[in-house]
């Protein structure tokens, strides 16, 4: 492995290494006891194939489940011997592991993430004994009414795309899996140049960079995997289920990570229904009480993206209450105040600032920006890009959002539903 490999100071304590075989770590040191470290690799469910379906969810627990050095059970003991944690997830489009740590057991945690990785040995007594966990998380993820409604939002935005597909699998699909399909996609998928190593806490780059060199520096490098381009769909969705309330979402497609509007699509989704003084809370929730949940977010990944308004009702309700929300849509597109611009931004900035406080927040967010921006930003230049959006932005990006092409060029009086872009409409209930 070279040494000469290129290490950037972000800012003070913000450190970002490429090694050679493609692998970044990232790392900002902080004046903590503990540390979190851990690998997000840029593979998900959105990397499967048909027949693959389920199998980077499962991958995921697999790789917990014993390697050519440990048991399953000795990979649990030594991380909670000297007071740890682990955890792991599985996205659409990135997959993390990561440990809770002291900062003097950085080197251990950095050991066993290279071992569970780099030497997992998918016994068939264990896939099949964890096949059965699955079926268990799929029947609760089914028992959720907000599991249902946001799975079936993305699989008919996305349909028929891997994008789309539940990340759990089907039954079916999870039961068919194989080692092999377990080690093809781990050898496809989880290679040097797809996979971050972030850490935040209490140690310093260099220690993480000599050990991530000692246990993962002798990688391969391999050219990642390319997917399809995601293609948005309009569809009107109803998933009858016996409940005591109904759950509604609208969907519209939105920009990627890396678009140039997207700290302001961030922005006027936070205003329009990101908080408590939101449009959307005051107006259906507050005034007229029609709801006990009732928000909008929205969702980045790296060619497309979703703004979504979402809100719980009884069955009655619910014709009344997605009116009122395509009337809140009208009137965002007619009118936004300087007020709300400036309430939402310092929303968001203090969801930035409050992330350096918790090394777990940091480090997903560093190994976030590195995947999917491509490289580290200060957070002086997130704060600087939210507080660069103006007035002007945040309609024409309505506008972009929501309007039809056509409907751009008309007055805001005269807006009418018709004038709003296809877009899906989700309802749970009956």
């Amino acid at each position: 492995m070279n040494d000469a490999s290129q290490t950037i100071e972000i800012e003070p304590g913000v450190h970002s290494t490429r090694l050679d075989n493609g692998l970044t770590i990232v790392t900002h040191q902080m004046p903590l006891q503990s540390i979190a470290v851990g690998a997000w690799i840029k593979a998900g469910s959105r990397n499967e194939d048909l027949a693959e379906h389920g199998v980077a969810h499962f991958l995921e627990h697999m790789a917990f489940k014993g390697t050519k050095n440990r048991t399953a059970k000795q990979i649990v003991e030594q991380i909670e011997n000297v007071g740890g944690d682990m955890n792991a997830a599985t996205g659409i489009e990135v997959t993390s592991y990561y440990f809770r740590l002291l900062k003097d057991d950085l080197a251990l945690g950095l050991e066993i993430l290279a071992d569970i990785l780099l030497n997992p040995l998918f016994e068939t007594e264990e896939m099949d004994k964890e096949k059965q966990v699955i079926l268990q998380e799929i029947a609760a993820t089914d028992d959720d009414a907000d599991d249902v409604l946001y799975d079936k939002l993305i699989e008919n935005a996305y349909a028929e795309q891997a994008i789309g597909r539940s990340i759990l699998g089907t039954p079916d699909s999870v039961m068919a899996l194989t080692k092999d399909q377990l080690s093809g996609f781990l050898a496809k998928h989880y290679v040097p140049e797809n996979m971050i190593i972030a850490m935040a806490g209490g140690a310093s780059h260099g220690q993480v960079l000599e050990l991530v060199k000692k246990y993962f520096g002798t990688m391969p490098a391999q050219k990642p995997a390319t997917l399809p381009a995601a293609k948005f769909t309009a569809d009107n969705v109803m998933i009858e289920k016996s409940l005591e309330q109904n759950y509604l979402v609208l969907g519209f497609e939105s920009f990627h990570f890396n678009h140039p509007d997207f700290f302001a699509q961030q922005i006027l989704s936070q205003l329009f229904g990101g908080g408590m003084s939101s449009r959307l809370f005051q107006n259906i929730r507050e005034q007229k009480g029609l709801c006990y949940s009732i928000y909008s977010g929205s969702w980045g990944f790296d060619d497309t993206g979703l703004i979504f308004i979402y809100a719980a009702t009884n069955a009655d309700n619910i014709p009344i209450v997605k009116d009122l929300i395509y009337k809140e849509l009208i009137d965002l597109l007619a009118d936004i105040s300087p007020a709300e611009l400036q309430r939402a931004c310092n929303q968001i900035k203090a969801g930035q600032m409050m992330s350096l406080e918790s090394p777990v927040s940091r480090s997903e967010q560093i190994a976030r920006q590195s995947i999917f921006y491509k490289n580290l930003i200060k957070i002086d230049d997130i704060i600087n890009r939210l507080e660069a959006v103006t007035l002007a932005d945040l309609k024409r990006v309505a506008k972009d959002l929501f309007l039809h092409a056509p409907a751009q060029k008309l007055s805001n009086d005269a807006l009418q539903l018709s004038d709003l872009k296809p877009h899906i409409t989700v309802q749970v209930g009956g």
